[in-house]
């Protein structure tokens, strides 16, 4: 029983014995108590608890076989300790960049630590609480990605971006902020555009075709891309052609589609 309840019905039995009749006392400890439970007890409750998105994560109790995994005693020293608060601030951003971080996405950045950085269960677990420090409290990106940069080499770094491209495609196609998000954490890594196309290339396919479509190269502007879409599908437009017979009609049509399925390709890989 709320507090607020059980104070109101207090209330209302001592307000009821005043009166000395035996009804008063009944009703009013009742009026007290529901009066003290809506205007207290549900005021103050605490929030329901959200779905626990770190469900799938080990903690210390769980047992398994740890391989070749790292141990707990590595992350003891401050520079392990330091460069893993900053990796999962990375992928805590990424994850959120599309809204609220979702199990299948921890489910995700547990299997990168995992397989590709070997933790074994208790450095998985200090990953874990600093996932979670992290979707409570967002990191600062910058920063993190200036501590991963220091600390791993170029193809270590390219395979970090990896596994961020393969967390925002983890529950479907790339949005918008998350190409964004991606962007800004490939130059805080230090990587070069090339470096970062090529992986951006290996996730999402090469546009290189899409962008000679439009009469773009491929490190053209979402403003330059809108622009020769929108002048093209003008000047390509069935209606302005509507005069054209047979073979030449068809070539229109097609080129016409051609620069359609361009951009929404374009759109597709640049979350536009």
């Amino acid at each position: 029983m709320g507090q607020g309840k059980v104070l109101g019905a207090m209330i209302g039995l001592a307000v009821g014995l005043m009166t000395g009749s035996a009804w008063a006392i009944v009703l009013l400890g009742v009026v007290g108590g529901v009066v003290g439970h809506f205007f207290y007890d549900e005021q103050h409750a605490l929030p329901a608890e959200s779905p626990d998105v770190m469900a799938d994560f080990p903690t210390a109790a769980f047992a398994g076989a740890t391989g070749a995994a790292r141990d707990a005693a590595s992350l003891q020293e401050e520079e392990d300790a330091h460069l893993t608060r900053s990796l999962c601030a990375l992928f805590v951003e990424v994850a959120r960049a599309d809204g609220e971080v979702r199990r299948e996405e921890v489910r995700e950045i547990r299997r990168y630590f995992e397989e590709v950085l070997h933790y074994g269960v208790d450095s998985l677990e200090f990953v874990r609480g600093r996932l979670k420090d992290f979707i409570a409290l967002p990191p600062d990106l910058d920063a993190a990605a200036d501590a991963c940069q220091e600390a791993m080499d170029t193809t270590e770094r390219q395979r970090l971006l990896d596994a961020l491209y393969e967390l925002a495609l983890v529950d479907g196609g790339m949005q918008r902020s998350e190409r964004e998000v991606l962007r800004r954490v490939g130059a805080a890594l230090g990587l070069s555009d090339d470096e970062q196309e090529v992986v951006a290339s290996a996730r999402l396919g090469d546009a290189s075709a899409h962008f000679e479509a439009l009469g773009l190269a491929p490190d053209a502007s979402d403003a330059q891309v809108k622009s020769a879409f929108r002048r093209l599908a003008a000047e390509l437009h069935p209606d302005k052609h509507s005069h054209l017979k047979g073979p030449d009609a068809e070539a229109v049509a097609r080129r016409f589609q051609e620069v359609r399925d361009a951009y929404e390709e374009i759109r597709r890989l640049r979350g536009l």
